[in-house]
């Protein structure tokens, strides 16, 4: 079972910077849940890295608004 703390502190970076740099987008958008099913799997996974699982929740989210991920 995923460590939901590390799932939530994670999903929470990754959101905070992917709003930050994407003006306009709902505190509630549905990309917010995908995120947290995306890092949940992860986590599941065996990744246990809140900083790492922030970074690739925040590329999937570029990936899903099709943007590059550099």
């Amino acid at each position: 079972m995923a460590d939901q703390s590390i799932v939530e502190i994670a999903c929470a970076r990754a959101w905070s910077a992917y709003i930050l740099l994407n003006h306009g987008i709902d505190e509630n958008d549905e990309r917010r849940e995908k995120l947290r099913k995306f890092i949940d799997e992860l986590c599941k996974a065996g990744e246990e890295e809140s900083e790492s699982l922030a970074v690739k929740g925040l590329k999937y989210l570029r990936t899903l608004d099709g943007s590059s991920t550099g």
